[in-house]
């Protein structure tokens, strides 16, 4: 069974410059080129010192340790030692999630307003 991602084309860093580039006006691509490099760096620095990185809408990157463990060569089936590893998680936001899945997501300056409207505080006692 293929994966459905697989038989898309790939979207990569060049064209999220280009897309970028295009969509503001003043910025060179050489400019919009360091403005991704230097936000991916900073995600990059911070997720490395166990820091969260949450974009708001976006969603969260976080790391995530794994303990050493005992597994099994897949070709020989000897058992091998698996050494701990840290690895980076990925947890989409709900403007991300509602944006994928076709739908709005309520902004949360509009919840707000929704719950007042029907009576509800917005604040938890």
């Amino acid at each position: 069974m293929a994966t459905p991602n697989r038989e898309q084309s790939t979207y990569g860093k060049t064209n999220l410059i280009d897309d970028v580039t295009a969509s503001t006006q003043g910025y060179s691509r050489r400019q919009v080129a360091e403005i991704v490099d230097a936000t991916l760096k900073a995600i990059t620095d911070k997720v490395r010192s166990g820091q969260n990185v949450t974009v708001t809408g976006f969603g969260t990157f976080r790391r995530t340790e794994h303990a050493a463990r005992r597994g099994a060569n897949i070709r020989t089936r000897l058992p091998i030692n698996i050494p701990a590893h840290s690895t980076v998680r990925f947890t989409p936001g709900s403007e991300l999630k509602a944006a994928v899945s076709g739908r709005t997501a309520p902004r949360r300056s509009d919840q707000g307003v929704q719950q007042r409207e029907r009576g509800q505080s917005s604040t938890r006692r």
